[in-house]
């Protein structure tokens, strides 16, 4: 019950941000600043993107709901382990003392 609100919230919010970018590029075309011919595949790509967003959502929060708790403690266990080896990752290496 609480997924599909979750899956739906998120997907309005997305599709919000969507309509203001499609909205903004019809302004800029109207000022003037986007060309007519780009503003169709600014507007392609606004769309594209919010579709897969919206997909990758559903699909992870379609996971979520099938997993018991146990499946999802290893799974925060393994995102919280790789970030602190990213952590790690980065941090720059002392050189050695030459003698």
């Amino acid at each position: 019950m609480y997924e599909t609100s979750i899956a739906q919230g998120c997907a309005s919010i997305m599709w919000s941000l969507a309509v203001i970018g499609i909205i903004m590029t019809a302004l800029g075309t109207m000022v003037g600043l986007v060309k007519p011919t780009d503003a169709l595949k600014y507007c392609a790509a606004i769309v594209g993107i919010v579709i897969v967003l919206v997909l990758i959502v559903s699909v992870f929060v379609g996971l979520s709901a099938s997993m018991s708790l146990w499946q999802k403690v290893v799974v925060a266990v393994i995102v919280f382990s790789v970030w602190r080896l990213r952590l790690e990752w980065r941090k720059p290496r002392k050189k050695r003392e030459e003698e």
